[in-house]
C-alpha cells in the first residue's frame, strides 16, 4: 500500500477499526436496533455485502470489462438475504470483505484508481467512507 494515497490509508484504517468493533461486540450487541429495521447484524452483513460487491466489481474493471454498473434492486434483495448470515459470521465475514477489497484497491494502479473516480466511482475506491458511516450507527448505537 502506498502511504502517499490517502484513501488506501483511510480504507485500511476503517478496516482496523471495523476489526475492533467487531472483536468486542458481545452476542446481545448484534440484535440491538439501529432503528429502521435494522440491526448491528444486518449493519455488519450490510457492509460485508457491500465491500464484496465493490471487490468483484473491481476486479471485473482490473481485467478490463469495466465497471459494472449498481442494480437499483440490490439494498432490497440485500434486506430479504440478510437473515441468512448467521449472527456470529456477520461481522468476520464485513471484516474480511473489507480486506478483501482493500487488497484488490491497493493492487490497481493510481492512474486506475484515480480513472474510477473521474468517472463517478470514487465510492469504489472510498470504502472508508461507508465503514466510517455504519460504525458510527453502530457505536452510538452501542455507547
Amino acid at each position: 500500500m502506498s502511504e502517499h494515497d490517502p484513501d488506501l490509508r483511510r480504507n485500511a484504517e476503517a478496516t482496523n477499526r471495523l476489526q475492533a468493533l467487531v472483536a468486542r461486540l458481545e452476542e446481545t450487541d448484534l440484535a440491538r436496533s439501529l432503528g429502521g429495521g435494522w440491526t448491528v447484524r444486518f449493519a455488519l452483513a450490510h457492509l460485508a455485502f457491500w465491500d464484496a460487491r465493490q471487490h468483484f466489481a473491481l476486479q471485473s474493471y482490473a481485467h478490463g470489462d469495466g465497471f459494472p454498473p449498481e442494480d437499483k434492486t440490490v439494498n432490497d434483495t440485500l434486506e430479504a438475504v440478510a437473515p441468512l448470515v448467521s449472527a456470529s459470521s456477520a461481522g468476520l465475514e464485513a471484516v474480511r470483505a473489507a480486506q478483501l477489497v482493500d487488497g484488490t484497491l491497493a493492487a490497481l494502479s493510481a492512474a486506475h484508481r484515480a480513472s474510477l473516480a473521474e468517472d463517478g466511482l470514487s465510492f469504489a475506491v472510498e470504502r472508508w467512507r461507508h465503514r466510517h458511516d455504519h460504525i458510527a450507527q453502530i457505536e452510538a448505537a452501542l455507547s
